[in-house]
């Protein structure tokens, strides 16, 4: 790490017992996540690379803006907006390509940095294999995630799914050979 880089530090969360229902205990949600974090980067999926971590926390490099924040700032041109959307559209089509689910793709959960989408927050990942209807949900937090991005929603939930479509269509390569078809 260079000095003077920016990175992320994850913690365990102090949230409501309320999400403890969706979640988990708070313990159980973070290691749920760094577990995830590690295994998704060990796959070759775009993850941004763990630095230090301990019980308590980990630091990973700066993975860019997330969409959220990139399509929310009116000094980010449009066309960077429409790019971002369209890697993250490519970056879900290759997830689901390797028959894994993020679990939670929001758009605060995927970064740009200018070059290409890497994903954050698994607490909501499960390793297993993910049928039609995990990867179903997932496109659909993205939608709606995209369409709550205020008057240009609709124009990035399009480019999101055309993009993911397309990336379908073409059979595009999997980060990775899944584990369970490596023994075949």
């Amino acid at each position: 790490m260079r000095c003077g880089a920016a990175v992320w530090l994850k913690r365990i969360e102090r949230s409501d017992p309320h999400l403890w229902v969706v979640k988990g205990l708070p313990g159980q949600a973070f290691d749920r996540d760094r577990r995830s974090h590690r295994f998704l980067r060990s796959c070759g999926v775009p993850v941004p690379a763990v630095l230090l971590e301990s019980d308590s926390y980990f630091v990973v490099e700066d993975a860019g803006h997330s969409l959220s924040a990139l399509c929310g700032d009116p000094l980010v041109a449009k066309v960077e907006k429409l790019a971002a959307c369209i890697a993250a559209g490519q970056a879900l089509a290759r997830l689901h390509a390797a028959d894994l689910a993020h679990g939670r793709p929001a758009f605060r959960d995927m970064c740009w940095d200018g070059r290409r989408i890497r994903f954050i927050d698994f607490e909501y990942f499960d390793p297993s294999q993910a049928g039609s209807i995990r990867k179903a949900r997932d496109i659909g937090i993205a939608l709606l995630s995209a369409l709550s991005q205020g008057g240009e929603g609709l124009r990035f939930a399009r480019s999101f799914l055309s993009a993911y479509r397309l990336a379908r269509r073409k059979r595009s390569k999997p980060y990775f050979a899944p584990l369970w078809d490596q023994t075949r």
